[in-house]
């Protein structure tokens, strides 16, 4: 169903430490290892390439390529299953309330809402469901034989490829960019909240605050 002419305006929403106060990556690391989906190694991998990437050190796009490797030759049906349980037994619970204010302010003024994360849509897809969301713009993984083969399928949604991805969104389903929502945490969101008339920052890390700050957006949330 397109959403044409259906709503108001659009208003977009980044996943990890938006939606959620955490990151949704770090959990599905730790399920995995403890599943066996992961090894030893790929977890130590995993956990060094996160601690790298929260310190800003390197290129985030190919750290976060190199953290999606683990996924090659593993059966999809397992992985899927796996995001669906550590949604609900470990991400649900970390929604914030402030965002689940907004989602609704934004329906009362027939505003759509749609989750924009570099978060793959293994992830995206159960919390899409449960906020009933209109629509999901994320990550998504190539498979092949029904195995994933540890690459993206198309673009990182990432940095100014969110940007890229709003805009050829708003276009498509005739929407205006600066009658839009985004709702983001870190300073690589800079460049889609340039672009839309009403960045909103959520629990910025410390770039994004001083961004924040001197344009004078709106801080839903300072926890950071």
């Amino acid at each position: 169903m397109t959403i044409t002419g259906k709503y108001k305006y659009l208003a977009f929403y980044d996943l990890d430490h938006t939606i959620l106060t955490g990151n949704s990556a770090s959990a599905l690391v730790e399920e995995s290892m403890l599943r066996g989906l992961m090894s030893p190694k790929q977890y130590r991998h995993a956990v060094y390439l996160s601690i790298i990437y929260n310190l800003n050190l390197g290129n985030p796009t190919k750290m976060i390529n190199r953290m999606l490797s683990w996924l090659k030759g593993v059966e999809e049906p397992s992985v899927r299953q796996l995001c669906l349980d550590v949604f609900n037994k470990l991400l649900v619970g970390t929604i914030r309330p402030e965002i689940l204010q907004s989602i609704k302010e934004h329906r009362k003024e027939n505003g759509a809402i749609i989750l924009l994360s570099s978060a793959t849509t293994l992830i995206c897809e159960p919390v899409s469901k449960y906020l009933q969301m209109d629509e999901v713009i994320c990550t998504q993984l190539a498979s092949e034989e029904g195995k994933f083969t540890g690459h993206t399928q198309g673009k990182l949604v990432y940095g100014k490829e969110k940007k890229v991805q709003m805009l050829s969104f708003c276009k498509t389903h005739k929407y205006n960019p600066g009658e839009s929502y985004y709702y983001g945490d870190s300073h690589t969101d800079h460049h889609v909240m340039e672009a839309v008339g009403h960045p909103i920052a959520v629990s910025p890390d410390r770039r994004l605050l001083k961004i924040a700050t001197a344009r004078n957006w709106p801080i839903l949330v300072k926890d950071r």
